[in-house]
């Protein structure tokens, strides 16, 4: 009987750089920075730690890849933005949280990552504020200035307003996904997001 020999596929550059940034991220999400050496994602991933350096040149090339992997599309555009693109009011902050609430319930793994980064003193955390995450906030920040503009909200700081949402609903994802309280606490995630909507931009309202 003659046996067969599986071949086994060699990946193309992308798909490789794709393979090692799913490892990276996987592996920085269980242990931490401190915990995770380049040797072990190369071990992980099944090559050789020349292999992670061919495609990343530095340290910083892999965490913008990481970074760029779980916010940016195939077209290199925002995932969030292109969520509420077309939409006003109310339905832009639903987009928002149905976006974020499902994201992290999904897969908890990018939110773990930053809370060691920042736990640690890592770079990366802050590689991902200074650019998606105040891109993002400066996005909401004039959407609500906006909707203090024609009346709709009542005059107050919008950087803290679009701070105050943001932190309402990325709190409710750690101390879901994170903090095990989901054990606890089951709800539907559109009545999650409509409440959280309704608590925002009702208290936000202009009411005289």
């Amino acid at each position: 009987m003659v046996k067969t020999v599986a071949i086994k596929k060699r990946l193309s550059a992308v798909e490789r750089k794709g393979q090692i940034v799913g490892v990276a991220m996987s592996l920085f999400a269980q242990k931490g920075f401190k915990g995770t050496t380049t040797r072990e994602i190369a071990e992980r991933a099944g090559i050789s730690e020349a292999v992670i350096f061919r495609h990343f040149n530095d340290k910083d090339a892999l965490y913008d890849a990481i970074i760029n992997a779980r916010c940016t599309d195939v077209q290199g555009e925002p995932r969030l933005l292109a969520r509420i693109k077309g939409k006003e009011g109310r339905e832009i902050f639903r987009a928002i949280a149905s976006f974020l609430i499902a994201e992290h319930r999904q897969d908890d793994s990018f939110l773990r990552l930053l809370i060691y980064s920042a736990l640690e003193g890592h770079e990366l955390s802050e590689r991902f504020i200074n650019t998606r995450g105040l891109e993002f906030l400066e996005y909401l920040k004039r959407h609500i200035k906006a909707l203090m503009e024609k009346g709709v909200f009542r005059k107050t700081d919008p950087e803290i307003a679009a701070r105050a949402f943001m932190g309402m609903v990325i709190y409710y994802s750690i101390s879901q996904e994170i903090f095990g309280l989901k054990k606890f606490f089951t709800r539907p995630d559109a009545e999650v997001v409509d409440t959280f909507v309704d608590i925002f931009f009702d208290g936000m309202l202009d009411k005289n």
